[in-house]
């Protein structure tokens, strides 16, 4: 009789989109290929959804193996299933492994006594040789390389250090040789993870990806990944997830993505792609997105930075990807019609309150308006950050939050996630973290997410008004109304990072737009959108305070013509794919000259202007939500482009 493994990899439901269990499905595919395990092991169905643990543990049949795949979005909900499944089956060998497993495991099995043996790094030919242990009479986990395995007494045994897979094409595809084959039939739309290659040459200190032996790139051969292509689209695979640390770091790339796109066009899948390009983005990058673009696979290019800082980049050892022709990159994909995004992080060592500020003031100057995401800097347990050493150098201070997991559909299991958020640095005291935190709610929500992105713009490029100035003159103009929506945005907002300094979760909900949590920026976005009158009536209110505080001379139909700009520039749930408007003065040659970097000549021009949106969503607040707000932030669905009409001279008023 074979004995029982069961494999684990849980995610949550996204709606009705579930995630295929990639990792754990590469492992159960390279085991399946040993003769001596096939024989005498038989892998049962795959855990991949969140439920109740001990419901779940009460089902498994008689399992000799339990491995368990872990990321920071599981990492509780693995812990807790461990605990249940020694509750149930106490004879059940448990298994850990994944990028959440700690390095530094000393303590680990007195603090999990559940957990037998811990896989440090990659796991299928740790796991194989896992199995084919515990045939023996007596087996002793600690002779195999690569693991941790709990003693008699609770210690932890450290087994030596494994070398990284040299050759990936021995590891079989769980997609081409039936793995998944029984879970494409349940009733999902799945999600995909496609690994074309492993490692990554960079060693970011807030990442563990590139660490220690994984820097150097492993590829797996052409003929795989392509028939793997044509399977995603065979079986109608929802969204592929590129798994590669620097998507468009080696020329066979392009052809992969040539390849992706006759898949597309031919199947009509997958419906969505979501790569990691390549740290410093060339030529290569840009090609791939052309051919993406061309079968609507492109949702927006990254042009990475995390930081703005030199200092901060040096520390965090970054500076060697720096982009410094960030202006360029951005009109080229501009002029191509093609959507970028860049992503900061708040926290990281070396950065200052002031290098954050001009950070972002700079990144707009530069042309970078829609696109800009900033996260919390989240300690990742195997990155060099997480060291003890790092940690006391930089003095950083971290806080324990619930995790956010956005757009997540509710499960039903009860088990928290969490994740460690630096709060505090020796550049960046608690205080300036909190100014940081308000300036990155307020640049993201007004300013990405186009409220008052042109008049902003406006401000910067007639009268040299830094971009950060100008939303930290908003924040204090929110702060002391209370009585307005913008004041009750910006309490709210206060509330929410204090709370979060203190360890309670950030994400919120809005009425009217579904169930799902949402960041305080996009909570708050959603907050306003529907109350778009009022809005910008108080906004009217701020230009005229703004400027009367700088001495900045604003003639009334000028203030008229930016407010009924912005106004109709910002797509809502109820607004035409298509609207038409009249202004006295040249806005729409004006800021175009700005978003690419140009120097604009403002003229009292009467000209009529037909402002269009990607879409329309006549009041479906849930679909507006999620096309608009959650993916559409990367790829400019909330501006409407403008087209110039007949113009003619007119007075300034």
């Amino acid at each position: 009789m074979r004995h029982n493994v069961y494999l684990a990899q849980v995610n949550n439901l996204f709606g009705d989109q579930a995630f295929l269990p990639y990792s754990v499905g590469v492992i159960q595919a390279h085991c399946q290929r040993q003769p001596e395990i096939a024989e005498s092991f038989s892998f049962q169905e795959f855990i991949f959804l969140r439920e109740n643990v001990d419901k779940l543990a009460r089902r498994l049949r008689s399992p000799r193996v339990l491995g368990i795949s872990c990321y920071i979005w599981n990492w509780e909900y693995s812990r807790a299933l461990a605990r249940a499944v020694r509750a149930a089956h106490p004879n059940c060998l448990i298994v850990m492994g994944g990028p959440q497993v700690p390095l530094d495991s000393a303590d680990f099995f007195t603090l999990n006594p559940a957990v037998d043996v811990l896989v440090h790094h990659e796991g299928e030919f740790a796991f194989a040789d896992i199995l084919r242990e515990s045939l023996l009479a007596d087996p002793d986990y600690s002779r195999i390389a690569g693991l941790s395995v709990r003693g008699e007494d609770g210690e932890c045994i450290r087994s030596g250090t494994r070398e990284a897979v040299k050759d990936v094409n021995q590891l079989a595809s769980p997609y081409l040789d039936g793995t998944f084959d029984t879970l494409i039939g349940l009733p999902y739309r799945w999600n995909a993870s496609h690994e074309t290659n492993r490692g990554c040459p960079y060693s970011c200190t807030f990442c563990d990806w590139g660490s220690a032996v994984f820097t150097k790139l492993r590829h797996f051969d052409d003929d795989r990944l392509m028939d793997e292509l044509e399977w995603f689209g065979r079986n109608r695979i929802e969204i592929l997830y590129n798994c590669d640390a620097n998507y468009g770091i080696v020329p066979r790339d392009i052809a992969l993505a040539k390849k992706l796109a006759d898949v597309r066009s031919n199947s009509g899948h997958p419906v969505q792609f979501r790569p990691s390009f390549a740290k410093k983005s060339g030529p290569a990058v840009f090609q791939i997105a052309r051919v993406l673009q061309e079968v609507g696979l492109q949702r927006g290019i990254t042009l990475s930075m995390q930081s703005m800082s030199d200092d901060c980049l040096t520390v965090i050892k970054r500076r060697n990807i720096k982009q410094d022709n960030l202006t360029e990159l951005l009109n080229l994909y501009r002029r191509h019609n093609m959507p970028t995004y860049t992503e900061l992080i708040l926290g990281l060592p070396g950065e200052t309150l002031e290098s954050f500020r001009q950070g972002i003031s700079r990144l707009f100057a530069a042309g970078q308006h829609e696109g800009l995401l900033i996260y919390l800097c989240e300690m990742l347990p195997n990155s060099e950050m997480a060291t003890p050493r790092y940690r006391t150098l930089h003095s950083i201070r971290t806080t324990r939050l619930p995790m956010l997991l956005g757009y997540a559909t509710p499960s039903g299991d009860d088990v928290q996630e969490y994740f460690d958020v630096v709060i505090e640095t020796a550049t960046l005291p608690f205080e300036d973290w909190q100014r940081c935190f308000m300036l990155a709610w307020a640049v993201q929500c007004f300013h990405c997410l186009n409220i008052t992105q042109a008049l902003a713009m406006f401000f910067w490029s007639a009268f040299g008004l830094e971009y950060h100035t100008f939303y930290e003159e908003l924040m204090a103009f929110a702060a002391d109304r209370p009585e307005l929506m913008l004041g009750r945005h910006y309490a709210d907002t206060v509330t929410v990072m204090l709370d979060g300094a203190d360890g309670v979760g950030m994400g919120r909900s809005v009425t009217g737009f579904g169930e799902l949590m949402w960041y305080p920026e996009e909570a708050s976005f959603l907050g306003m959108i529907t109350r778009k009158d009022e809005l910008y009536a108080e906004l009217s209110t701020f230009l005229a305070d703004l400027a009367a505080r700088h001495d900045i001379p604003m003639p009334g139909l000028l203030v008229e013509d930016l407010i009924s700009y912005q106004r109709e520039s910002l797509v809502d749930p109820f607004s035409p794919r298509e609207s038409r408007l009249t202004l006295r003065h040249n806005l729409p040659d004006y800021f175009e000259e700005i978003y690419y970097g140009r120097s604009p000549k403002l003229a009292s021009v009467e000209c009529d202007v037909t402002m269009r949106a990607v879409d329309e969503y006549k009041g479906d607040l849930h679909r507006y939500a999620i096309q608009a707000v959650r993916y559409g932030r990367k790829n400019n669905h909330l501006r409407r482009s403008s087209v110039r009409g007949d113009q003619a001279p007119a007075d300034s008023g």
